[in-house]
């Protein structure tokens, strides 16, 4: 009886033990898609490494790039900057050249009153000496439509229409600078800006001839931001130091009684002319009356 229950226990003993073996076999000899991944993680870890290696290395590549191209535009800067410097000295040695040219040079021989009408490409020159005559005898139009040097005869006086241009390439002619000496009055005719014109002044004040400057088509402004423009172009004129700058009108030439202005311009062109004001007032009134 007592071997037989030991042989029992024996038994169960056995059993149990070869049930911890099959419960515990996969733990300590895992297959390769057992619950323990040692080498996966050692390789994913790695990995995370490389790409962190890679970023940080292009991180270093971008920065150094941003770096080269900043002191790429610092160079550029200062190059910019000493080309200015040298267009300025270029620029002021090329009037202080032309000034000397236009003093030495003789003025022109003009009969009687002669009102030269400058000023850039479509700011209504043309206009202007068609509204001072009467009548429409110069060209107008959009873009340049005075290709050269245009008398316009009036009783006594004679008006000159001039092409838009405002370059040296004009203004360094004899024959241009003589016209522009022999002269009575110069109205340089703008729109919105004067420094367009900053180059004729500029040889002008050299000159010591005097001038006078037109804002034409006034009537383009809206009527509450007409002080504006005109408190602003006369503090232009003041901190460009304009030396002969005589007067400055507000005006439209296509409409010239809108403005009081015009009839002020007319009055001052004349003034050393008696049968020009008379002209002049006679062709104002019989274009304008109504």
């Amino acid at each position: 009886m007592i071997i037989k229950v030991f042989s029992e226990a024996k038994e169960r003993n056995v059993l149990y033990l070869l049930f911890l073996l099959l419960v515990h076999i996969p733990t300590c000899f895992p297959s390769p898609g057992g619950p323990i991944r040692m080498p996966q993680e050692a390789e994913r870890r790695r990995r995370q490494r490389e790409e962190s290696e890679e970023r940080r290395r292009q991180r270093e590549e971008i920065n150094e790039k941003r770096q080269e191209i900043e002191q790429m535009n610092i160079s550029i800067r200062k190059m910019e900057r000493k080309a200015r410097k040298d267009a300025l000295k270029q620029e002021k040695r090329r009037e202080k050249t032309l000034a000397r040219l236009a003093r030495k040079t003789e003025m022109a021989r003009m009969k009687g009153h002669n009102i030269g009408i400058f000023g850039l490409t479509s700011t209504g020159k043309s206009t202007m000496v068609n509204s001072l005559l009467g009548n429409k005898f110069a060209d107008i139009g959009v873009g340049e439509t005075t290709r050269k040097r245009t008398p316009y005869y009036g009783q006594q006086y004679t008006l000159w229409d001039t092409p838009g241009r405002n370059d040296e390439s004009t203004y360094s002619n004899q024959e241009y600078i003589s016209f522009i000496k022999g002269l009575t009055r110069r109205l340089i005719v703008i729109q919105y800006t004067i420094k367009e014109n900053s180059k004729l002044m500029r040889l002008l004040d050299d000159l010591g001839l005097g001038y006078d400057i037109v804002v034409n088509k006034f009537d383009h402004v809206d009527e509450t931001e007409q002080p504006q423009l005109q408190r602003q172009i006369r503090h232009v004129i003041r901190s460009l130091g304009l030396k002969q700058m005589k007067k400055v009108f507000f005006l439209s030439a296509q409409y010239p009684k809108m403005f009081r202005d015009w009839l002020t311009m007319v009055d001052y062109l004349t003034e050393e002319c008696l049968d020009c004001k008379l002209d002049f007032t006679k062709q104002f009134y019989q274009m304008f009356s109504y």
